[in-house]
């Protein structure tokens, strides 16, 4: 499951905040016993240590001029022992007092994912206003005197851009959490675009828009969707999902394509611009299957309009040698054929053999094969002489036989069957004349 690998995600930007407790001239120890309370806390190196001496000063002190240096330092340690619903409450806290804190800010962002399947919805909520704070205060929350002591200008810089593609995959991942896919959709697309190196958004963009009946039956949608699983499961950079996740979405990827595209033919094509694009490039298109099966009907009128008689008999040769032959023979077996469908009336065909070869009752012609025939015609009586194989005459038949490979179809006719027979019979010899 994808959402098991949040928790492994290191917001490793808020590590670039730390927080002193050093006295300031407005702020003092109560006591002596308090500042040495806080040396300890600062010598313990294990996190269960800090929270252990954090409860104790907390409990003697609970109102330490200091309190709120000691709540930045509860939720390090909350973030150290991966407590994430401390981390989420103890940032609550903070913002609560300082709305503008990019460490509880980011601190917030990095718990959500881990808060339950689902949160609490009030989390979501508070969450969400986090999110919304970051993306639409950044200059504020960013500004250069925000910049922590410990963190150089340049890092600094690079903070926000990152921080803001992070809460705005963050809007998306609510609203695909409230089940609101189309609100999940923009903001996931919107996401990508500010970080295109997330598989995890590429994985979520594609399950909300399935996941919306209206996009169901959009080939443009279902498009999309195939395409983030491709990325998904194909992009291995920084930010990259799981190996068994990434192979379930990539085998998603190619059963889906399959059944939009009718076949896999272009598939890796698409792995291929997916694997550096996180979202399909304007000049990007599949057809489907409907606009497949379009072109083809056109293209097959078209060439009926241009060669009927050639279209027709690729509907009969179709019909025959497909995995419907026998019920398309059924149908057939006994007409007459062509029978002026698509107004044709005849063949045009080529002599390939007769038998015999002298006042032949049968023939093997070629429509489309003129090498070894595709027609087998008998006749009812004898023609006259003979023609000389590739010969071109003009047939039609009653349909009697087939067989599918080789193919051949075999008709009955009688010579008003036949245009273009030119064999004459050899003329008789005349009798010598009787001696007187």
């Amino acid at each position: 499951m994808v959402l098991s690998r949040i928790g492994k995600i290191t917001i490793a930007l808020a590590a670039l905040v730390t927080y002193g407790m050093a006295q300031e001239p407005a702020k003092k120890w109560k006591d002596q016993a308090e500042y040495d309370l806080v040396q300890a806390y600062g010598k313990e190196t294990t996190p269960a240590g800090k929270l252990a001496k954090l409860d104790e000063w907390k409990q003697k002190y609970p109102t330490s001029d200091f309190a709120d240096a000691r709540l930045a330092e509860y939720l390090g340690v909350y973030q150290a022992l991966n407590r994430p619903k401390d981390v989420f409450s103890t940032a609550s806290e903070i913002l609560k007092a300082d709305p503008n804190n990019f460490g509880a800010l980011s601190a917030m962002l990095g718990a959500v994912y881990q808060l339950g399947n689902p949160p609490a919805a009030a989390d979501l909520d508070t969450a969400e206003k986090a999110a919304s704070h970051l993306l639409a205060d950044g200059d504020t929350i960013f500004a250069p005197t925000k910049k922590p002591a410990n963190v150089t200008d340049a890092q600094w810089s690079g903070v926000k851009p990152q921080m803001q593609a992070f809460a705005q995959r963050t809007l998306g991942w609510i609203a695909l959490t409230r089940k609101d896919n189309a609100k999940a959709e923009t903001e996931f697309t919107k996401a990508l675009q500010m970080n295109p190196n997330d598989g995890f958004v590429s994985h979520w963009l594609a399950s909300a828009i399935l996941a919306q009946k209206d996009n169901q039956a959009n080939p443009q949608k279902q498009l999309l969707a195939i395409f983030c699983y491709a990325r998904a499961g194909s992009y291995t950079g920084a930010g990259a999902l799981d190996a068994a996740t990434q192979k379930a979405d990539l085998a998603f990827a190619a059963k889906a394509y399959a059944t939009y595209h009718g076949s896999n033919q272009g598939f890796d094509q698409l792995v291929a611009t997916a694997k550096t694009n996180a979202l399909p490039p304007g000049t990007f298109a599949v057809k489907n299957v409907i606009q497949l099966a379009q072109e083809k009907a056109d293209a097959d009128a078209a060439a009926a309009a241009a060669n009927p008689a050639g279209a027709l008999w690729k509907t009969i040769k179709d019909g025959l040698t497909g995995d419907g032959s026998a019920a398309f023979w059924d149908q057939m077996k006994d007409t007459e054929l062509p029978g002026g469908a698509n107004g044709v009336n005849t063949f045009k065909v080529k002599i390939v053999s007769m038998k015999p070869e002298m006042r032949p009752k049968e023939l093997v012609v070629g429509f489309e094969n003129t090498t070894t025939g595709d027609i087998t015609l008998k006749l009812d009586e004898a023609l006259p002489g003979k023609m000389e194989p590739g010969s071109e005459i003009e047939i039609k038949g009653t349909a009697k036989a087939y067989s599918k490979d080789p193919y051949m179809l075999t008709l009955e006719t009688d010579k008003d069957g036949i245009k273009g027979w030119t064999g004459k019979n050899p003329a008789a010899k005349k009798a010598a004349p009787k001696k007187q």
